[in-house]
């Protein structure tokens, strides 16, 4: 398309998050679909993505957030009368672009810090509950990337469903089944051993990562063959009671924390794992999910929120609230060969349905139908 889009990003060149990983995969899917949008850039550049590729304007200052939600503002709104800009696009779902002179579209992946108050910062809980609600009014659209969460913005955000279009994510071209050579290096290096069930995501109690440690516990009575490899960055505040509960069940020695690990390294992590298990009490989407079944690995995951919906029939699906049933589950597909591999064919076969391709020509209608509005 030939209409100047503005695109705004936020501190890329952090370790990006799971917003982070949608605002860059989707910035590269746009350009590959012939939609070269004006990047507006606070913060630095990501590692490993070419600047030159893009044409991207500097908003100097507004590399934190509270500084982007007051000077950046002012400069996203001169940037898009000075670049002649149509449209503006927020993918991270934070900014009021009140002063913004062009049409906007927002994503909002999820409505955390209204159905978990409890874990969000206090910065999160006063954008979704005194900008957004204006913010959205102004928008031209809303987009959303799970049915459940479109739910969820019509009932916390008052948006009518008419406005919001869901797009769901998808795992990537780095996300594929590896061969022996490619998965031991990285396995050495962050101190991996095998057999191994895995996690990944955000180390905190709404992943219902305690109940996954009681599940754990409760499956080691019937086998300690298996190690538990949490992969995640940590934080004090919102980790302190994962480690506390390690410790408490005396399993420092069957745990692995890995940290963060890099984009690239993952795929590794999941191909050599026996299990992936992923009993999140909410997400927005759950990409995690997909990220394995892409590894060609069998899934237990929640059977609450946006997750059936990613999942389809090629996950087991449990009651996130009952440990039990958790641990019963991971049993099951441990012991069962023909399971683990019925598992991992439809896993394979689920994640063609979700395309970096087909979220981008997705994401450009809902800029026509925009720009296409009175």
């Amino acid at each position: 398309m030939n209409t100047r889009i503005g695109y705004l990003t936020y501190a890329l060149e952090r370790q990006p998050s799971g917003i982070g990983q949608y605002t860059r995969r989707l910035l590269q899917a746009l350009q590959a679909a012939g939609c070269a949008p004006l990047v507006l850039r606070s913060g630095g550049w990501p590692e490993g993505l070419r600047q030159d590729a893009y044409e991207s304007v500097r908003l100097p200052g507004s590399g934190l957030l509270p500084a982007l939600l007051t000077l950046g503002q002012v400069q996203i709104g001169w940037q898009a009368r000075r670049r002649h800009l149509a449209l503006v696009h927020d993918p991270t779902g934070t900014m009021p672009l009140g002063l913004c002179p062009a049409k906007r579209v927002a994503t909002i992946h999820d409505a955390i810090p209204f159905v978990y108050p409890e874990v969000s910062a206090a910065l999160d809980r006063l954008i979704y509950r005194l900008w957004l609600p204006q913010a959205v009014k102004h928008a031209g659209a809303v987009i959303t990337i799970s049915q459940h969460s479109k739910r969820d913005l019509e009932k916390y955000l008052k948006i009518p469903g008419r406005k919001i279009s869901v797009t769901p994510l998808a795992a990537g071209p780095k996300f594929r089944l590896l061969d022996e050579a490619e998965i031991a290096p990285v396995l050495e290096r962050a101190g991996v051993q095998r057999p191994y069930i895995l996690y990944v995501g955000s180390v905190e109690p709404r992943k219902n990562l305690l109940r996954l440690l009681d599940a754990y516990h409760e499956l080691l009575k019937w086998s300690p063959r298996w190690q538990l490899v949490i992969v995640g960055a940590r934080n004090y505040w919102k980790s302190s009671p994962v480690v506390h509960k390690v410790e408490q069940l005396g399993l420092q020695a069957q745990v692995k924390f890995t940290g963060y690990i890099p984009d690239e390294d993952l795929p590794a992590l999941y191909n050599g794992a026996e299990l992936f298990c992923f009993p999140s009490l909410y997400e927005g989407f759950g990409l995690p999910v997909l990220e394995a079944m892409a590894c060609g690995v069998p899934v237990v995951t929640s059977n609450s929120s946006s997750l059936p919906e990613v999942a389809g029939e090629a996950a087991m699906l449990v009651d996130p609230y009952n440990s039990g049933e958790i641990a019963a589950a991971m049993r099951r597909v441990l012991e069962d060969k023909d399971l683990r591999l019925e598992l991992r064919e439809k896993g394979l076969e689920r994640v063609t349905q979700f395309t970096w391709e087909r979220i981008a020509h997705a994401t450009i209608a809902v800029y026509e139908k925009v720009l296409n509005a009175p």
